[in-house]
């Protein structure tokens, strides 16, 4: 039986990013992915910030990025607006097709084995081993890195999944470098609907919520708006936070397979990638230092960096579910009558919505009228909010 240092079962972001790590340090890794080709199919929008690729150890190219969002424009149930500005963050849309195979090609180089078509039917921890068989092929590893997406995720945590939907779309209602956002809990309960543009006059279209059908709104969408669909995805997305445990003896858990995506937006590709990375420095250290141990560096670090952000996405989001749809024109009305916005544009991260939030908490403790206004929201979840962020140490 062939038996390698590390088999990545998965060939995403995640599990490509973890690859070439342990491919720079001279170990023997391959990488098993199930579809026939990376980067199909394209299931994520592909937003993310430069700052958050360049921390990957990636740097934004003609060839990887589509487009460059100035903005968005947030709607509510009934039709109001408000728009964000997003200039100073410097947020791109990943080619996500161009962009794994850019992964592939730099984990390859390093000396990372990429195999595709092959789906792994079986994981057996057997004495200081992991066996991993597929439909052609049964191998062995010192260490599995668990790759494969929300499929992995355990049953016991479906109430964090939703039913989701995006399209590629022709349509000349949206601007090129703004997102837009509709906020509707009867049409997209706990979640909304998005438009992202790709160049002039195409954006990926989608939609998620628990117990909809993404199609049927989508279709609908489509129709009103006199769009014309080029491509479908179906796949839901998870925003039930982080896994309890990312170790299991020698496998590792890593990116969508370990809960690392937002809990507020479903996004992965900043906070999995980093665990990829991570996952693949501690994996390295653990074989060539010969020390079991090791390994449990990538959680630590992991959650010493995400995880009092995904506890405060977690409340957000408890208040958000919680919000029938006169809450949220409520809450626009608020917005607007404040400057919440400006304060938002300017001290706002978009890959860590914790500094976001903690600003509102600072507006609600200077004016009274709006905490109470808040308050009225989910004063609970609110109150909670304020304790994590005693919590939190300031920069």
């Amino acid at each position: 039986m062939e038996v390698v240092d590390v088999i990545v079962a998965g060939g995403g972001v995640c599990g490509l990013v973890t690859a070439r790590e342990i491919a720079a340090s001279g170990l023997r890794v391959t990488v098993l992915e199930e579809d026939l080709e990376i980067g199909i199919p394209e299931k994520c929008g592909g937003l993310i910030s430069v700052k958050a690729l360049t921390s990957l150890g990636l740097f934004p190219s003609r060839k990887i990025v589509k487009n460059e969002i100035k903005g968005a424009v947030v709607y509510s149930p009934l039709g109001s607006k408000v728009e964000v500005e997003a200039t100073k963050q410097r947020v791109i849309v990943l080619d996500r097709r161009e962009f794994d195979r850019e992964l592939a090609h730099i984990a390859e180089r390093y000396g990372a084995l990429i195999e595709v078509g092959q789906r792994v039917s079986s994981i057996k921890a057997e004495d200081k081993l992991v066996k991993v068989e597929t439909e052609r092929h049964e191998r062995s590893a010192k260490i599995l890195v668990d790759a494969r997406g929300i499929s992995s995720l355990k049953h016991g945590r479906q109430s964090g999944f939703l039913q989701a939907a995006q399209y590629d779309v022709y349509g000349s209602w949206f601007e090129r470098d703004r997102v837009e956002l509709y906020l509707d809990n009867r049409v997209a309960p706990g979640f909304f609907t998005w438009v992202i543009p790709l160049d002039d006059g195409i954006a990926r279209l989608g939609v998620a919520g628990k117990g909809m059908n993404p199609i049927k709104f989508l279709d609908g969408f489509v129709k009103d708006h006199k769009a014309t669909v080029i491509k479908k995805i179906v796949s839901p997305i998870y925003v039930g936070g982080a896994s309890e445990n990312f170790i299991h003896g020698n496998i590792v858990v890593v990116g969508d397979a370990a809960g690392q995506t937002k809990p507020t937006t479903g996004g992965g590709i900043f906070t999995g990638g980093m665990g990829g990375l991570l996952a693949g420095r501690a994996v390295s250290n653990s074989l060539l230092l010969n020390d079991p141990s090791a390994l449990r560096e990538y959680e630590v670090e992991w959650r010493r960096i995400f995880g009092k952000e995904f506890m405060v996405m977690s409340q957000a989001r408890k208040i958000y579910e919680k919000l029938e749809n006169e809450g949220i024109e409520r809450l626009f009305k608020t917005v607007a009558s404040s400057n919440i916005l400006e304060r938002l544009e300017d001290k706002a991260d978009f890959d860590y919505h914790s500094i976001g939030i903690f600003q509102i908490l600072a507006m609600m403790k200077e004016d009274p009228s709006l905490a109470l206004e808040l308050m009225k929201l989910g004063a609970e979840v609110i109150l909670e909010l304020f304790k994590i962020s005693l919590k939190v140490p300031k920069e």
